[in-house]
């Protein structure tokens, strides 16, 4: 089943060398691929681009801006509002 991923939304790695680690949905590119940022290592001039199958999707989303404005510090500060302390996001999909 795939999954359609919107930008903004979270989600977190399941393989690779960035396993673990979250980002934000910047733009899919077709049914199997997505862009993601994470405003530090992943800029948005510098999208990483993933398999869907690779990624571990939640159902939490930043607010709706306008991401063809977004701004590196906004990346950074979505993903700590919508990661909790622990790092696990509860609503998992």
């Amino acid at each position: 089943m795939m999954v359609d991923l919107k930008p903004g939304q979270l989600v977190r790695s399941l393989a690779g060398r960035d396993k673990g680690k979250h980002y934000l949905v910047l733009e899919k590119l077709d049914h199997k691929h997505v862009l993601l940022v994470d405003g530090r290592s992943r800029p948005i001039e510098r999208p990483k681009k993933k398999n869907i199958a690779h990624l571990q999707h939640y159902d939490r989303r930043a607010k709706p801006v306008d991401f063809n404005q977004l701004t590196d510090n906004q990346v950074i500060s979505y993903l700590n509002e919508l990661i909790p302390e622990n790092g696990t996001p509860s609503e998992e999909v």
